[in-house]
């Protein structure tokens, strides 16, 4: 019973840190950053389907900023993809003991 709980209590950690992770990613800008001619910069993205441009321009703080929010969404998401994969197992294991 003990190893039972502890894994629940691992499977209740996983999910509360998956709705975290997910609301995180929501927040941040998603696609990449594209240059043009002389340092013009536009986020790539698809929505519906379809490619959109958004201009972002040349300042570099903006476009700096830009950068390290797509790699922190890219952060995020593999360690969503892990924690997901994590809790694959951890329910195979809980199905083990019912």
């Amino acid at each position: 019973m003990l190893i039972q709980s502890v894994v629940q209590n691992e499977a209740n950690r996983n999910e509360n840190m998956i709705r975290q992770y997910e609301a995180l990613i929501e927040t941040l800008p998603r696609g990449s950053l594209i240059c043009r001619k002389k340092e013009y910069y536009y986020l790539k993205y698809r929505k519906d389907g379809k490619v959109c441009d958004e201009y972002i321009g040349k300042d570099p703080v903006v476009v700096a900023d830009i950068r390290s929010k797509l790699e922190q969404r890219k952060h995020y998401t593999e360690m969503l993809t892990t924690l997901k994969q994590e809790q694959k197992v951890i329910q195979k294991i809980l199905e083990g003991f019912a």
